[in-house]
């Protein structure tokens, strides 16, 4: 009898042969074939029906082949394969996307089957000794893992085909989707298992989605989801115990700056996908694409540019997935990944520590590693005071309990993170006479700009442990309390008899104060900034190039960026050209840093005002204002985001993500330049 492999490699087989199938069975579902033997879009025929009870039968009898290592199993998957590709080969006139992504996933387990790739070689000594001192997780993860995670592919996709594209409106294939996913899922136990006898931490966080469960039993499509995300879950944690896994990682630790790039990107590509489907639209009609890589992107990079109205065009799902996008990015991957790896009770490599402390720019990994830690920590116990304060205050405006907790959660969260979505088409002017509310998000928003080494350093103090504050931190400190007195002064002054006219003085100082910490990077608005006067746009433009502290969820060139360059030029007009701030010489490298990104900022944003006046019908002004919120990350508009051109909103969205991640970023991932040794004679010119 023939040899099917081990069984490993027969699992995995099987479990390729059943998600073919699987994919097949809901695929006829999609193809629109009024004529044919499939009928319309989510209908089902005769022929379909008998089609479907073939693809089952076939299944349950290749797993019995496979489990017996019965050799005609191969001449069972070859046969049903080959009907497949023929069965949706005719439907590719009517209905070309579905039927050609059925018939290439056939003839891909076609051809593995019939020429099938050993997962691994001969056992060697080293192998046998390395297989007897790994986990159980480890000896589980490679006898399953590869069929295990193939299958939680299959039921993540059907999952987005009937939730996402609504597939089918049916129950029974609501009902057959949720049981494939079940049955996925609980092929997972054994691992959930093990790592809850190992006592890992982190399995409480993949079974969070499993215990929400309770709550939504009577919506299948919340139950589909929350099933998705531990799914997902498990497969981020079967795909790590790969080497590959770990040698993607170790590359992109060699550059980090790579890795910022790529991980928004893929964060707002995914968002994209997301926000495209019907189920994210609130009309079920698909948002365009071009609308949903904007929506994305700004999400993700915490912008809060918007060319749709976040309430009125997106569905609770949209809008779960637009603080998820913000939540990661305000929060960061890298450090996400760092405190998962903490969870996990190990420790990263030399590369991973160099990457996370060039991040967060710390001394040393013992800091950004316990930094890493105070992060996550203290983003949820921020967020989550600030979220029952907007609680109770929604409730105050007459909001249901249910109701003010999602929108309480939602708005500290885009506070916090300072992406400035709001669930009011007004964002906060429901607010103006509320200083509650307008108190918690000023809060909110402060605390996010000052960044997580200050909020350490004040935690400390809390605790009693007196320790002597670093130079950045009392900059930091000192510099956004004088940023937001001096932007409360001046929007007194400009709009004193404007936007601020018909207010108390109650009122005035309030809005003026949200106004201040808000312009800075948060993008929320408590009055309406389309008639603010040009004098109120044009210092609001300036404070949004500034943006808040480094290692904070805002923009900007950063306030500590300023501070360097006006010290330098104090320096430079003393007659001693050195940088000093609180008795301690700051490097040149940081001088010569600190000018380069504003360089670089000040001719990204000359150039897209020079591309958008070129490409948009739109006053000066308020291109000029759209163009600072973007390239700070701030999220403020004067009204013309709306109007852009299809042109106009890939500029935004480039200025948007260039901002995010930083000029200096960008520099680093087109090459890394070695110091050269070289020195030449001095030349002096005359400049200024």
């Amino acid at each position: 009898m023939a040899d099917l492999g081990t069984s490993a490699e027969r699992r995995l087989a099987a479990a390729r042969f059943m998600g073919a199938n699987i994919f097949s069975a809901f695929a006829q579902l999609a193809v629109d074939m009024p004529n044919g033997y499939f009928g319309g879009a989510d209908e089902i025929t005769e022929w379909g029906r008998l089609y479907a009870m073939v693809l089952l039968g076939s299944t349950l009898l290749a797993l019995w082949g496979y489990g017996r290592n019965h050799p005609r199993v191969v001449w069972l998957v070859g046969l049903t394969c080959s009907l497949s590709i023929g069965v949706f080969m005719a439907a590719l006139a009517v209905s070309p996307i579905i039927p050609a992504g059925a018939m290439i996933w056939n003839l891909v387990v076609l051809a593995w089957t019939l020429f099938p790739l050993k997962l691994s070689g001969p056992r060697s000594r080293a192998t046998v000794g390395m297989e007897q001192r790994e986990s159980r997780l480890d000896r589980w993860s490679r006898k399953n893992g590869a069929g295990v995670r193939h299958l939680l592919w299959v039921s993540l996709i059907l999952n987005v085909g009937v939730v996402g594209f609504e597939l089918s409106g049916q129950n029974f294939v609501v009902l057959a989707t949720m049981t494939f996913a079940l049955v996925v899922s609980a092929l997972t136990a054994p691992a959930v298992g093990t790592m809850v006898r190992e006592r890992r931490l982190w399995v409480i966080l993949i079974l969070v989605p499993l215990f929400l469960m309770a709550f939504f039993l009577g919506s299948p499509q919340v139950l589909l989801l929350l099933l998705s995300l531990y799914q997902f879950a498990m497969l981020f944690v079967l795909s790590a115990r790969e080497p590959i896994f770990n040698d993607v990682l170790d590359y992109f630790y060699e550059y980090p700056a790579l890795l910022v790039l790529t991980t928004f990107a893929t964060l707002t590509a995914v968002g994209t996908l997301l926000l495209s489907l019907p189920a994210a639209s609130a009309t079920g009609v698909p948002v365009s694409p071009i609308d949903a890589f904007f929506t994305a992107t700004s999400a993700s990079c915490i912008t809060g540019l918007i060319v749709l109205d976040t309430p009125e065009a997106f569905s609770f799902f949209g809008h779960v997935v637009i603080l998820v996008l913000f939540q990661m990015g305000g929060i960061g991957i890298l450090v996400l990944s760092t405190f998962a790896t903490l969870l996990l009770g190990s420790r990263l490599g030399m590369r991973a520590e160099r990457a996370l402390e060039e991040v967060l720019d710390l001394p040393g990994s013992q800091s950004s590693y316990s930094l890493a830690k105070f992060i996550v920590g203290s983003t949820l116990a921020i967020e989550g005071l600030g979220a029952a304060g907007l609680t109770v205050v929604y409730m105050r405006h007459g909001y249901l309990f249910d109701e003010a907790l999602w929108m309480g959660i939602f708005h500290a969260v885009s506070a916090f993170c300072h992406a400035g979505f709001a669930l009011q088409s007004d964002s906060l002017m429901m607010f103006q006479d509320d200083p509650l509310a307008l108190t918690i998000f000023s809060v909110l928003v402060t605390l996010g700009s000052v960044g997580f080494l200050v909020l350490a350093v004040a935690w400390q103090w809390l605790r009693g442990e007196r320790r002597r504050v670093n130079v950045q931190a009392r900059l930091i400190a000192i510099g956004t309390v004088a940023l937001i007195l001096a932007g409360m002064v001046l929007f007194f002054i400009c709009e004193w008899n404007g936007v601020l006219a018909d207010m108390t003085w109650r009122e005035r100082f309030f809005n003026a104060l949200m106004q201040s910490v808000t312009l800075r990077s948060s993008g929320f608005n408590s009055v309406d900034t389309t008639i603010l006067s040009p004098a109120t746009q044009w210092f609001m433009i300036f404070f949004m190039f500034i943006g808040g502290a480094p290692g904070s969820t805002a923009g900007g060139i950063k306030l500590t960026t300023l501070v360097v360059l006006l010290f330098a030029v104090r320096g430079i007009a003393s007659g001693t050209p050195r940088v000093v701030l609180f008795r301690r010489e700051i490097p040149q490298e940081i001088v010569y840093r600190s000018a380069g990104i504003t360089v670089i900022s000040l001719v990204l944003g000359f150039v897209l005002l020079f591309l958008l006046l070129l490409t948009q019908s739109i006053p000066f002004d308020m291109l000029a204002f759209e163009a600072a919120s973007a390239l700070g990350t701030v999220g403020l508009s004067v009204g013309a985001t709306s109007q852009l051109n299809d042109i106009g909103k890939l500029l935004i969205v480039l200025v948007i993500f260039i901002g995010r991640v930083g000029p200096l970023a960008l520099a680093l991932v087109l090459g890394r330049g070695q110091p050269s040794r070289l020195s030449y004679p001095e030349a002096r010119i005359m400049v200024g």
